[in-house]
């Protein structure tokens, strides 16, 4: 028999692997007092595991068991009582250091290693609580969030189940489209892309390219681990940063720098400016012997009354020389401030990575070098010294700029073809001769060197892989390259001239010599020219496709053709849409109103057809199977793109698990069948 806490049969069935659905034969429900017989015959707890405690004074705290005999299991949580004063409602580990220093205190020795200690009857394991609760007192957890457990990760004890869940804690948000790498089994190290996920089975589906052919292998969770890149947009699951989204700026080893993505709309105020005296600032000595002195400051120690400068020859005494004196730092005063970055309400800290920067104040005082990034809440910037390469972070407004970011990685191209896709030019090909801040410097072949604006040129793809906000300005700028073509009239339709009307031989009108009505043409007589650089709109059933188009850079999205287009030739086949731009295929951008799409042909060598459909003629295609991928059109889950669990083709239904507890079931008329792109 097994044992299941659910709410009902049919949310057991839902979560039950394929292979042992056809297992189970029965449903019994237990009475309360069967229900306890079974907890108690639970002898006991797994060790090492995760438990929540549910009664008493560390009611609702996470912990690690440590021993479990019988109905009573050890467990290591925080301390709510400190052997010393702490605030009231505190959370911290307990300090061996503010314990009495006397046979009080007695250490806690494994493997000749000290690992905990006691005192006064307690018991701490590396700051943690080792107290004892009866079984029934206890919750097993399989995978708590690491924010509940945060004091255990401070503590370092047992670092090997410490990270085991953590890894299991961030598989939990492992999707479709993510890349992975198997780091267990015969193929560790394979990198591949997820195509599916089944967390209650614990497996998780990677196609892995062999030999240049994609294949689908299914691995257990626990033996990938997720890749990620720089340039990958994340959202931040734990810790004090929690639910920050941005994109990966930096990796060091298991540390990333992540640059938050913030609206224009939102202002920051500069940190308030400090008017104590630093290395390298002017100063004038106002009492004392050295009264009237001026000079710039050598040397000034953080909290020290005093200080050295350098006296630069004052008026006064014009033979002092340029000797280091000490001073007390009451006796001076700051003179000609140096010239250093400011904030603006207009341009903020104008400074940049790319800059060149000098340090003009503080103790780097004297430090040139390139701006590497820049922290712009915290008014601070990394920079790379141009003497020995060294990493220094320094105030900005410690600084002084030098020039700005030099265009040097695009003189490499200088003298190499580029494409013109803006202005008068556009759709040239020309040679790029020099380059500017604003504007560059090309000639079209067979032409005169002419000027034209920066973001009208482009280079040839370098290969790089784009996401997220370059790939929706790649997207934007593919439409623009493509040239529109001229606008052409339409000939009406032939008009015969009444039969009854009377005409003379001798009227110069055209009608009277050869029977037609005569015609102009109207405004409305002519095709509209789709105009790449507009939005493409779409009003009716596939209004949501331009809605969720940046979704979508991944995947083709699969449709339906209505037998009114073209005759009914494709009614009974499913096309794809263009990627990554669903307006914009190898024919060019789509007319206004119409989807970019291809599909195999029916002849010899499945060739590739593509075609600008109209999406009037266009809906859903429905799936046929689990393990395909859709994107969600209806309800609560609006614009996710999810893996199918279960597929129902005759209720025209479908099972979609949003996480391992929930899962919902969807129409066909809700979602529509969508394909990850390959070989991206």
């Amino acid at each position: 028999q097994l044992y299941v806490v659910a709410d009902s049969p049919k949310s057991i069935a839902d979560t039950l692997p394929s292979s042992l659905y056809l297992a189970v034969k029965q449903y019994s429900r237990i009475t309360e007092e069967e229900r306890e017989a079974v907890e108690r015959s639970q002898v006991a707890l797994p060790n090492p595991a995760w438990v929540r405690i549910k009664h008493g004074k560390h009611k609702g705290d996470i912990g690690r068991v440590f021993k479990s005999v019988n109905d009573v299991t050890e467990v290591l949580c925080p301390a709510r009582d400190f052997p010393y004063s702490m605030p009231r409602g505190c959370r911290a580990l307990v300090e061996r250091s503010r314990l009495p220093k006397n046979h009080s205190v007695s250490d806690i020795i494994l493997n000749d290693e000290v690992v905990g200690w006691t005192y006064k009857g307690a018991s701490y394991y590396k700051g943690l609580l080792l107290k004892k609760f009866r079984q029934e007192d206890l919750e097993l957890l399989a995978s708590p969030h690491a924010d509940a457990i945060q004091l255990h990760l401070e503590s370092g004890w047992d670092t090997t189940f410490l990270k085991k869940t953590i890894v299991e804690f961030s598989m939990q948000f492992l999707r479709a489209g993510d890349w992975a790498r198997v780091t267990n089994g015969s193929l560790r190290g394979e990198l591949g892309r997820v195509i599916s996920t089944d967390h209650s089975c614990g497996s998780v589906g990677l196609e892995i390219a062999f030999d240049g052919c994609p294949d689908e292998i299914e691995v257990r969770l626990q033996d990938v681990e997720r890749v990620f890149r720089v340039g990958d947009t994340v959202r931040v699951v734990a810790g004090p940063y929690l639910g920050l989204e941005g994109y990966i700026l930096k990796m060091c080893e298991e540390v990333f720098h992540v640059c938050q993505e913030a609206s224009k709309e939102q202002h920051f105020a500069p940190p308030p400016e400090s008017d104590s005296i630093e290395i390298g600032d002017f100063i004038e000595v106002l009492d004392g012997e050295h009264v009237g002195k001026r000079g710039v400051v050598d040397w000034i120690s953080k909290g020290e009354s005093k200080l050295w400068f350098r006296d630069i020859i004052t008026p006064d005494d014009t033979q002092s020389g340029l000797s280091s004196i000490l001073v007390p730092t009451a006796m001076v005063q700051r003179t000609d401030l140096t010239q250093t970055l400011q904030y603006t309400q207009e341009k903020g800290y104008d400074v940049r990575p790319g800059d060149t920067v000098s340090v003009a104040r503080g103790p780097e005082c004297g430090a040139t070098g390139v701006v590497q990034s820049v922290d712009f809440p915290n008014a601070t910037l990394t920079l790379l010294c141009d003497g020995d390469r060294s990493l220094i972070n320094v105030k900005i407004t410690f600084t002084m700029k030098l020039h700005n970011a030099s265009l040097d990685s695009f003189k490499k191209n200088i003298g190499q073809e580029v494409f013109v896709i803006g202005g008068d030019r556009k759709g040239y090909r020309a040679t790029l001769y020099s380059l500017a801040s604003e504007t560059c410097t090309i000639a079209v072949h067979g032409q005169q060197r002419v000027n034209v604006k920066l973001h009208d040129v482009v280079t040839r793809l370098s290969g790089v892989m784009l996401e997220g906000p370059e790939m929706t300005l790649f997207c934007e700028m593919l439409r623009r390259s493509y040239l529109a073509p001229p606008a052409r009239s339409i000939t009406p339709p032939v008009e015969m001239a009444p039969s009854g009307s009377s005409t003379s031989i001798t009227d110069p009108s055209p009608s009277s010599s050869n029977g037609w009505a005569p015609w102009s043409a109207s405004s409305g007589d002519v095709d509209v020219v789709h105009d790449p650089s507009s939005s493409t709109f779409i009003i009716g059933p596939l209004s949501w496709l331009k809605e969720f188009s940046s979704k979508l850079y991944t995947y083709h999205v699969v449709l339906k053709v209505s037998p009114s287009y073209m005759g009914g030739r494709l009614s009974k086949r499913f096309v794809s849409t263009a990627s990554p731009d669903p307006f914009c295929g190898e024919n060019g951008p789509a007319p206004s109103g119409c989807v970019a799409t291809f599909c195999t042909s029916n002849g010899a060598g499945a060739a590739i057809k593509h075609y600008h459909i109209p999406a009037s003629d266009l809906s859903p295609a429905p799936p046929r199977k689990k393990n395909q991928h859709v994107l969600v059109l209806d309800g609560e889950h609006r614009g996710l793109i999810q893996t199918i669990a279960s597929c129902y083709n005759k209720d025209g239904v479908v099972k979609i698990m949003i996480t391992p507890t929930v899962t919902i079931t969807l129409r066909f008329d809700q979602i529509c069948l969508v394909e990850p792109v390959r070989n991206i």
